[in-house]
């Protein structure tokens, strides 16, 4: 898929508009990418340029109000208050410290330099996630009969998670601010995909037979995408 930034300078929304080519979709679509913070318009292959763009002028409402709904981004600061794994944390800078990355009494202290802080940060959310996520795999694979595999964690645009026939699961770090039962569920989504490629009614037994309140949570993400996207290291 191809890219290009142009700027609409519309009344309702003056700025950015990604425009993408998508050969394989059957008509355009017009989308915020909550993770770039952008609207996108992708077209395939046989619409012109023009129209697209004619089609995003007339949406130029919709774009402005997705965009004002957007959360503040969150970053990853001195004093930043985090919600992670179910439990708020502030983020302490010690400078001085030799420890690295620690957390203690729902503190997260930093050492080093101020200018690596957010990087810091980042990489000890996705290593605690990783061990945590290791250990719910382990569990819900026990639970599902399921094979599992390679686990990676990911910063991805759209999905909290995929995997393949072999047990191979990816997951969004972003999940490390949701509720753990959140984590819980897009795991077992995964694992019963191992079993069911789709979304079918069996699939969907499966989930309900390991997860029975699978439906809350799917609502929580639903809900609070856009909350999860906000985490940022710009």
């Amino acid at each position: 898929m191809t890219e290009k930034t142009v700027f609409l300078n519309e009344e309702s929304y003056a700025g950015p508009l990604v425009v993408a080519r998508n050969p394989k979709i059957r008509r355009l679509r017009l989308r915020i990418d909550r993770k770039k913070r952008l609207p996108v318009l992708v077209l395939n292959n046989r619409i012109l340029e023009k129209t697209g763009l004619e089609f995003a002028k007339k949406n130029a409402g919709w774009i402005g109000a997705q965009m004002s709904r957007l959360p503040e981004k969150k970053r990853f600061e001195n004093a930043a208050i985090l919600p992670l794994f179910g439990q708020n944390v502030v983020i302490h800078h010690a400078p001085d410290a030799k420890r690295g990355v620690w957390l203690e009494n729902g503190v997260l202290w930093v050492s080093g330099h101020e200018e690596h802080l957010p990087r810091r940060v980042a990489d000890f959310i996705k290593d605690e996630m990783k061990k945590k996520a290791k250990a719910r795999l382990a569990f819900y694979g026990g639970v599902l009969g399921a094979r599992i595999g390679k686990l990676t964690i990911r910063d991805t645009k759209s999905r909290w998670g995929s995997c393949n026939v072999n047990g191979d699961v990816s997951l969004s770090w972003r999940l490390a601010f949701a509720p753990e039962n959140v984590m819980d569920y897009v795991i077992v989504h995964e694992l019963c995909h191992t079993f069911e490629m789709n979304h079918s009614d069996r699939f969907w037994k499966r989930v309900a037979a390991a997860f029975p309140d699978f439906e809350t949570a799917e609502k929580w993400l639903k809900k609070n995408a856009a909350f999860l996207y906000g985490f940022s290291l710009d």
